[in-house]
């Protein structure tokens, strides 16, 4: 049977999944990074911080989402002043990820205004310039919905913890997409660190501290002992 048309749990089984879960989220206390966007409260600074990490770097976009998020508290403030948006946004380059992030903040300005709230029933992937990935973080985060929140570096997790050569487009491929829906479930359905939001950023630091693209830290990895990848290195 080819691996794409596996399910989840026949590519890693649920006990394997359990332990993944625990070790994961027992790393992720303490060492996970600390940015502004990950404990705010306020959805469009959520939204635009997702936006702004695309192709981006962490590092580098904390100081402009700070600054901008002290400058606009909402769509309606932000799409008053395009001018100025552009402004804040200049540093990271990216010209066309900056004209796009204006036409989703005039999206929002139009569809909910300056409203502190969204209703758990909107779809933000009807919005320009927000796809699967920032949906699932913007959702996990708000409603605690169980959405896995996939991109290529996740992508790149799964592919090793399988065994299966990795490319970007992975991420979209459906056998993947399904393991990490299973995983999803099964940590979520635990008695503790169960947090949809948390999963996801947990998932996002190993990939970026420990998982990395190249030359890839197996040995200080905490889910090295269920990763087929990291076995060879044991």
């Amino acid at each position: 049977m080819e691996r794409r048309s596996k399910t989840g749990t026949s590519l890693l089984n649920r006990s394997t999944q359990k332990a993944i879960h625990r070790k994961l989220m027992g790393w992720f206390a303490t060492s996970r990074r600390n940015y502004p966007w990950r404990t705010t409260q306020n959805w469009f600074h959520l939204i635009m911080a997702e936006l702004m990490l695309r192709r981006t770097r962490s590092d580098q976009v904390a100081s402009v989402y700070e600054s901008f998020t002290k400058k606009y508290r909402n769509a309606s403030q932000a799409n008053l002043d395009p001018d100025g948006v552009q402004e804040e946004l200049r540093s990271l380059g990216l010209n066309w990820r900056n004209e796009q992030i204006l036409q989703t903040i005039q999206f929002l300005s139009h569809t909910f205004g300056s409203r502190r709230r969204l209703q758990a029933t909107v779809d933000l992937t009807e919005t320009p310039g927000i796809g699967d990935y920032c949906n699932a973080m913007v959702r996990s985060k708000l409603f605690q919905d169980t959405l896995p929140a996939i991109d290529s570096n996740i992508a790149r997790i799964y592919c090793r913890l399988t065994d299966v050569k990795f490319h970007p487009e992975m991420r979209r491929k459906a056998w993947l997409r399904q393991l990490a829906a299973d995983f999803m479930q099964t940590a979520t359905a635990s008695s503790s660190n169960n947090d949809p939001f948390e999963i996801n950023l947990a998932l996002l630091d190993l990939a970026a501290l420990v998982c990395k693209p190249s030359a890839p830290r197996c040995i200080e990895c905490p889910i090295q002992k269920h990763c087929k990848t990291g076995q060879k290195k044991l």
